[in-house]
């Protein structure tokens, strides 16, 4: 899966898991019902937006850690019995 599907995915999910806490939220505290629509936008603009790059890391530091990986030969690999 590409990294930006991954990332509308997890936006998707965040809405929705926000949404169904502000529903919780604003039943049993007895509030307005309009906190579980904003809860889960706000949810998801944070995940799938990652202002402090914590979550999605950039282009550049994803090819350095993919740089950083060691190589093993093949030759160390087990062999299939």
């Amino acid at each position: 899966m590409r990294p930006m599907s991954k990332r509308i995915a997890a936006a998707v999910l965040w809405f929705a898991v926000g949404w169904y806490a502000g529903a919780y939220l604003a039943f049993y505290l007895g509030i307005a019902d309009v906190i579980g629509p904003i809860l889960g936008i706000t949810a998801a603009m944070l995940f799938a937006g990652d202002p402090l790059k914590v979550i999605w890391p950039s282009r550049q530091e994803a090819a350095g850690i993919v740089e950083a990986l060691p190589e093993r030969p093949s030759d160390s690999l087990p062999k299939a019995a």
